[in-house]
């Protein structure tokens, strides 16, 4: 079963958007043990370790379904996924080589604060399919 203290989620910037804020905020109340930091700057030192994945988000990532992408996350057993999101400039070339996968929401473009909701949504999808949850209909 996937679970939500498993994951991270760190991404450039601040969410500005209102509308985006309280969509984001709707998912952090049924996941809660999420951890979500914003940051001026990645810092993977931190984050390496053999205990961690690094998924950072890119438009030129592998896709997956919401099915495809609950299996993914579940292969890592008790890892801990941090997800990346980079700002409108993306994610530098140096963070993407030394990420383990490289992540594509979509072959569109979005606004990284409109990304970072959509990947919230998708891991609390990904969370539901795992628990059997009806959220998910396939």
């Amino acid at each position: 079963m996937l679970q939500s203290n498993r994951l991270a989620i760190y991404a450039i910037g601040k969410i500005k958007k209102l509308w985006i804020r309280d969509g984001i905020n709707q998912y952090k109340k049924r996941m809660p043990e999420l951890f979500i930091n914003e940051l001026k700057t990645f810092n993977l030192n931190n984050l390496r370790s053999n205990n961690n994945i690094i998924i950072c988000l890119s438009e030129e990532g592998k896709q997956f379904n919401s099915v495809e992408l609950c299996s993914l996350l579940l292969s890592f057993k008790n890892k801990k996924i941090n997800f990346l999101i980079g700002d409108t400039d993306g994610v530098s070339l140096d963070i993407k080589e030394k990420s383990d996968l490289i992540l594509s929401l979509s072959p569109l473009t979005f606004p990284h604060e409109l990304a970072r909701l959509i990947l919230i949504e998708q891991i609390y999808r990904a969370i539901s399919i795992s628990n059997n949850s009806p959220y998910h209909r396939s």
